[in-house]
């Protein structure tokens, strides 16, 4: 989605209208003029009021309250997302999260673990399909590539080889299945424990040969589904 390109001529609405739709922010990593029509168009579309973050600015996430949050990863590396994801899931109320302007979804599965993601929007959609899908996600729905939720199937649909694995973990090894189902990274799982995260890793590379996974998307589904 380029902004500049897709937007420049759509009207950016007046500040004074009255909000009828939900209360949206777009953050982002900079506040220009594509980012205020972007805004706008979502403000005329749905009107709402459309407010403007950047990122580097927000020095916590409880500063923005907001019903939904659209996210731009124009300039994300999937590293990078997962862990702004996880900073906006720690905050005591988190907002709903759109994801806007994604690159490649080849290996975005991973944004379907985390709850308050709603939907995702790559690049090249064209914008009356992004509003369209917008006001989708806004009366409740769910919208994500057929990719994305492909692979996500494919990580999710193995209970049958796991069935039976339960008994060989320890009560600890159990603690931390449950943790990291609640989103908690190392260190917090770490903390929670009073270990160190290299016996947290340790632990982690038991319980992954364990019950067969490979990653932590993967322990966290076999935990849903067996614990």
């Amino acid at each position: 989605m380029n902004l500049h390109k897709d937007y420049a001529r759509l009207k950016v609405v007046a500040p004074n209208q009255e909000s009828k739709g939900p209360a949206v922010a777009f953050l982002t990593a900079s506040i220009n003029l594509q980012s205020s029509i972007f805004a706008g168009r979502i403000e005329d579309e749905f009107k709402t009021k459309c407010s403007i973050f950047q990122r580097l600015s927000i020095s916590s996430f409880d500063d923005i309250d907001t019903e939904y949050l659209l996210l731009d990863c124009a300039d994300l590396s999937v590293s990078d997302l997962d862990q702004l994801l996880r900073d906006i899931h720690a905050i005591s109320n988190p907002p709903n999260i759109i994801l806007i302007n994604v690159g490649s979804t080849g290996d975005m599965d991973f944004v379907l673990h985390w709850e308050k993601v709603l939907g995702l929007m790559p690049t090249e959609c064209d914008p009356k399909v992004i509003m369209d899908r917008l006001g989708r996600i806004f009366s409740g729905e769910y919208w994500f590539p057929r990719d994305v939720l492909h692979n996500f199937l494919r990580q999710h649909r193995k209970p049958k080889k796991w069935r039976g694995k339960t008994s060989n973990l320890t009560q600890r090894e159990r603690q931390i299945l449950q943790l990291i189902c609640d989103c908690h990274t190392n260190a917090n799982i770490a903390e929670a424990l009073c270990v160190s995260e290299h016996t947290v890793k340790s632990h982690l590379y038991k319980i992954y040969r364990k019950i067969g996974c490979k990653n932590r998307l993967e322990a966290s589904s076999w935990a849903t589904q067996n614990l």
